[in-house]
């Protein structure tokens, strides 16, 4: 395992707020910690806005602003910000949720239906010596996922139903698109 590897958070170890410890032992709260991470896409056929955050991933009805759901990712890491750019969400043409690791080739699917979550550990076919993780999901015009590496700059096409990752290409202009730099 990398060193990157060992700089992953999950969202069950963030807490709400700061603790701090003074020299006499007391300790005091330290006000409300904003999020690390916020993701919103928007299902406009469906009136839903989904929202990721390090704890979960969050169903909103998009018309009275009602929470929906909350789906808890198995086994869902990432890295801060520092280590890589943020993972991403995006929806099929059904509606199905997916999710990324921006360190890991994993995928979640979130049934838009049944909200059941599927982990899809994806197989790469280079690079497998690194931490791929995914940023800048998108669906082709051919419903193929195409995603661009969070940890390093290059673009993937990733076969779903094959729980495959074919690497297409590498350039830093990728990662400094998406990740601002």
């Amino acid at each position: 395992m990398s060193t990157r590897s060992k700089l992953f958070t999950t969202g069950a170890a963030l807490a709400a707020s700061i603790l701090l410890c003074a020299c006499d032992g007391s300790v005091r709260r330290e006000g409300p910690v904003e999020p690390l991470l916020r993701i919103t896409r928007t299902d406009a056929e469906r009136n839903r806005l989904w929202a990721l955050d390090e704890k979960a991933l969050t169903l909103y009805d998009k018309l009275n602003r009602r929470l929906l759901r909350r789906v808890i990712l198995p086994e869902w890491v990432l890295a801060g910000e520092a280590h890589a750019c943020a993972p991403d969400v995006v929806l099929d043409a059904a509606g199905a949720v997916f999710v990324s690791s921006n360190v890991v080739p994993v995928l979640w699917r979130v049934d838009p239906q049944s909200f059941e979550v599927t982990r899809i550990a994806l197989t790469l076919d280079s690079d497998r010596d690194k931490d791929v993780g995914f940023t800048g999901l998108s669906f082709a015009g051919d419903g193929t996922l195409i995603a661009t590496g969070a940890t390093f700059p290059s673009q993937w096409r990733i076969d779903i139903g094959a729980a495959r990752a074919s690497k297409v290409a590498s350039s830093a202009s990728l990662a400094d698109a998406l990740c601002g730099t």
